[in-house]
Parts: C-alpha cells; sequence; structure tokens
C-alpha cells in the first residue's frame, strides 16, 4: 500500500509540474523553478514507489542516491522560490535587497550542511516502509537540519503573506508540511504527503500572482 500511496503523490508532483510549466508566460521564470523542483520530488517518490519491484542490491542504491541529492539542494530552494512569489503578492518587506542577500545565504549555507550530512557524511542502508524499499542515511538522527530550517523559514514568509497581501494559502501548506514532517518519522507516506500539500500551495500562490482568483484570499495584489 506505501508503494501505491507514494506513486500516487509522484503522479501528482508531476500535475502540479504540468500546472507550473502552464503558467511560465504568466508569472514567468520562477515557474521554471518550481516545475524543476516538482520533477525532483517526483522522482524521489517514484524511486520509493519501485523498490518492492527492484529489490536489494546495487540498482536500487543507484536510483536512491539522487534523492539525497534533491533533498540536499532542492529543498532549500523553496525558500528562495518562496521569497519571489511573496514579494510579487504585494509584501514589500520581501522585496528589499538585504532580504534577497539574507535569503540567498541562507539558502547556500543549508545547502552545504546537506550536501555534507546527508552526501559525503551518508552512510546508506536498505529500510523498509510498508512494502516499499529504500535506502536511508544511517547517520541521520531525525529530520534534518536544513528540511527544519526551510519549513520554518516557509513560514516566517506565509506569514508574511497572510498578514500583509491578505493571502493564506502558503502559510496553510507550510503548517501541514510541518505537522506532516513530524507525524512522517512513523508513517512514510504522510511526510511525502506534507511535501505534496506543500507544493500545491506554492502552484495556488503562482496562480494568484498570474492573475487566477484563489478562494480566501480576496486581497491579493500581485506585482511584477
Amino acid at each position: 500500500m506505501t508503494s501505491l500511496i507514494m506513486a500516487a503523490i509522484g503522479v501528482a508532483m508531476l500535475a502540479l509540474c504540468v500546472i507550473s510549466v502552464r503558467l511560465v508566460p504568466k508569472v514567468g521564470a520562477v515557474a521554471v523553478g518550481v516545475a524543476v523542483i516538482l520533477v525532483g520530488l517526483a522522482y524521489d517518490n517514484f524511486a520509493v514507489a519501485i523498490g518492492r519491484f527492484v529489490g536489494y542490491g546495487d540498482t536500487l542504491l543507484a536510483i536512491n542516491m539522487p534523492r539525497f541529492w534533491i533533498h540536499a539542494i532542492v529543498t532549500p530552494l523553496l525558500i528562495v522560490v518562496a521569497g519571489i512569489l511573496v514579494g510579487r503578492l504585494g509584501v514589500t518587506q520581501a522585496q528589499t535587497r538585504n532580504v534577497a542577500i539574507g535569503g540567498w545565504a541562507l539558502v547556500a549555507m543549508l545547502i552545504l550542511i546537506g550536501v555534507v550530512e546527508e552526501i559525503v557524511k551518508a552512510r546508506l542502508v536498505p529500510e523498509n516502509a510498508g512494502d516499499a524499499l529504500r535506502y536511508v542515511n544511517a547517520e541521520a538522527t531525525g529530520a534534518p537540519l536544513p528540511a527544519i530550517i526551510t519549513v520554518l523559514a516557509l513560514l516566517v514568509l506565509g506569514v508574511m503573506a497572510w498578514r500583509y497581501a491578505g493571502f493564506p494559502w502558503l502559510f496553510i501548506g507550510s503548517m501541514v508540511m510541518l505537522i506532516a514532517a513530524a507525524a512522517g518519522n512513523a508513517v512514510l507516506w504522510v511526510g511525502n504527503l506534507g511535501e505534496l500539500v506543500l507544493m500545491s500551495s506554492v502552484v495556488v500562490t503562482m496562480a494568484a500572482i498570474g492573475g487566477v482568483r484563489v478562494p480566501l484570499a480576496p486581497s491579493v495584489r500581485h506585482s511584477s
């Protein structure tokens, strides 16, 4: 059942990717960035979903390796994406040069930590998650620090979007991700479902910027 759920989440990620690509003419390059992130997250889900059919060994290990690169590099980039989108919603506090420099510096630091902890120091071992087979980092203790900081940063940006632009969806998606990440330690797919909700909120934000009417956000002020 876990494999099926992971596959379904992967398909949903690809569907969001298609929507993101279609939003490129309206919102620009940021939609391309979101699409790339979604492809990476879809791969993460599919890699786990097919584990039961491949079986443990060098092939499955090779399939799983990109998952760690994806999370080390792609996850922190969500901070930059969210910062750009919140600024495009009309939140001037997110448009300043200092915020941009600080955001990129934070992302660079998180990527460096992720590469060191999740790739350089990683010791991959097989793990069963329901009927799904995957490789995990035996050296990891709980959720990776970059992932935690990323979600907290997204929460802050979500609060800014809600307070200053009347747009609650990014905050809601980030809060669901935070709760799901905690539950994901016990049930694998819950954390991945949280990622799907978070990315859905990002795509909804892009849609609002592109002129699509979004429920519960009557005061959205999108700008270029």
